[in-house]
């Protein structure tokens, strides 16, 4: 059998009646558009739904509908690169029609406490991150105490006719015990307590923006069908139309 005849019989078999539905929607991309530059983020979504996930269980610390994962790390990325803003603004625009003025409000609100929510938490996770710190330090002192002292006998010439290479290597490994020991608080405390910091700092700009809604009409743009699943007028009609 032919390749075309059996894709034929398949499309007879799947529409018996020949009627081609001309009324069915065409699924395209999702509408997803996020552009920034300082001080202001833009955010252009299908509709309110794509900027809160209310299928999702909320989870703690947060008391309504979580915002969109993708949408709030953009944001929140974008705040904490942007450091020399002070304030940000926040434009969320929909292909959708305009949301009533109370939902509006409620919205802004929702994406604030959601910031505000993320912010308490971060600063939860720095305290925490303080504590195992400090934690971690108490029990690497005397650690590092001993090993400094054995550092310094090894420095000492030798009295026991070991060779010079053993008494080094076993100074090197000394060294690594101790670097190993203090790197943990050390990293605890001075860098992972920065960028924390700077998370808290963005949360809480976010939290504090002016948040616009705009509404544009339009939809995302159409995916063509693939030739093979063109009926003969179509195919035709493309033809004459060059």
């Amino acid at each position: 059998m032919a390749v075309g005849t059996g894709v034929s019989a398949a499309r007879a078999a799947a529409n018996p009646t020949g009627v081609v539905d001309t009324v069915a929607p065409v699924r395209g991309e999702p509408i997803v558009h996020l552009e920034r530059s300082p001080g202001t983020v833009t955010v252009e979504l299908k509709d309110i739904d794509s900027l809160l996930d209310r299928a999702s269980p909320t989870t703690y610390p947060h008391a309504g509908p979580m915002l969109n994962s993708a949408v709030a790390k953009f944001l929140v990325d974008t705040a904490r690169e942007d450091r020399r803003s002070p304030e940000i603004r926040i434009t969320i625009t929909l292909h959708s029609p305009p949301l009533p003025t109370e939902e509006e409000a409620g919205d802004r609100a929702q994406m604030s406490n959601f910031f505000t929510n993320e912010a308490e938490m971060a600063a939860l996770g720095k305290r925490v991150n303080s504590t195992e710190a400090w934690g971690s330090l108490r029990y690497a002192l005397p650690v590092v105490a001993i090993a400094a002292i054995v550092a310094a006998w090894l420095t000492l010439p030798s009295k026991f006719g070991v060779p010079t290479y053993v008494t080094e290597l076993a100074y090197l490994v000394v060294v690594v015990v101790i670097w190993v020991m203090v790197w943990d608080p050390i990293e605890k405390l001075v860098f992972d307590s920065y960028f924390i910091r700077l998370r808290i700092r963005a949360l809480h700009k976010l939290a504090a923006a002016t948040i616009v809604f705009a509404y544009r009409s339009g939809h995302s743009t159409p995916v063509e069908p693939a030739p093979s699943d063109r009926t003969p007028m179509e195919t035709i009609k493309n033809l004459l139309d060059g």
